[in-house]
């Protein structure tokens, strides 16, 4: 492809246009666009959470309200922080101060019994920490739950 004009000075000018790094520059974004692009979905996750009912739905898409004999499920949280472990139930809140600079794991035993004797049926619990706390601490609280049969650990690191 070749470009033909005068100059400014009087003198024909012929350049060739070389499109072969735009084309590579252009060949390259859209492999980045797509790479990143499946990337960021498989960082998503799901959520087993109902939709919520909204004006925009569709009548037939409300989801009914559950039956009033049914319990509410209680949520169970284990908080690690850097000087206490903070049970919840909802929102009663208990706090373990830890044993020296280690939490005090015995405690939390005993009220992990507690849970199991007020919840049997229950196997999850969500283990909250603080992004600060030390690691071996989060492994010997995970441990913990495991032990006194929680073995469904959801783990929140915010």
């Amino acid at each position: 492809m070749g470009a033909s004009g005068m100059g400014g000075n009087g003198k024909s000018v012929n350049v060739e246009l070389n499109l072969v790094p735009f084309i590579d520059l252009l060949s390259t974004l859209i492999c980045f666009l797509l790479i990143t692009a499946i990337w960021h979905e498989l960082d998503t996750m799901s959520s087993n959470a109902p939709p919520k009912a909204t004006s925009e739905m569709p009548p037939d898409q409300v989801q009914p309200p559950p039956p009033q004999d049914e319990k509410k499920k209680v949520l169970l949280t284990v908080a690690l922080g850097l000087d206490k472990i903070d049970l919840a139930e909802d929102d009663q809140l208990q706090a373990i101060p830890n044993n020296g600079d280690a939490p005090d794991l015995e405690r939390l035993k005993s009220a992990l019994r507690d849970w199991k004797q007020k919840y049997p049926d229950r196997k999850d619990v969500v283990l909250a920490t603080d992004s600060r706390a030390k690691y071996k601490y989060l492994v010997q609280l995970m441990d913990t739950l495991i032990s006194s049969e929680f073995p469904e650990v959801a783990i929140n690191l915010n």
